[in-house]
């Protein structure tokens, strides 16, 4: 499944609202979907909040292993892939057996 983030959110990648929205549609697709390629067209977002809130919110859910096997980020600007990785490994070390059980029960999946 392609994720363009330009085409999706336009300039609205700033506040965690902004990044629930691709965070809502990567939860939905998560178990139907093999591979999501999220391309950011380039665009600095430059924000921790839009960027936890996408992406940083599925480590509380997954392993890093689930992660960059159905993950894969394009075309984005260095920077932002600092942060994003800064922030994916952040919320790893915070994952706990009760953080994924919440995410099984929110998704309505077994398999999380």
């Amino acid at each position: 499944m392609i994720i363009d983030i330009v085409e999706i959110c336009g300039k609205r990648t700033v506040t965690r609202e902004d990044g629930r929205v691709i965070n809502q549609i990567l939860m939905e697709n998560w178990d139907g979907t093999d591979q999501f390629q999220i391309d950011f067209r380039n665009l600095m977002i430059a924000s921790v909040s839009f960027i936890d809130e996408a992406f940083g919110r599925l480590a509380l859910c997954h392993t890093s292993s689930e992660l960059k096997r159905k993950l894969i980020f394009q075309n984005m600007v260095p920077y932002d892939r600092k942060l994003l990785n800064d922030i994916i490994v952040s919320r790893l070390r915070q994952q706990t057996g009760e953080s994924r059980a919440t995410c099984r029960i929110a998704s309505g999946s077994k398999n999380t």
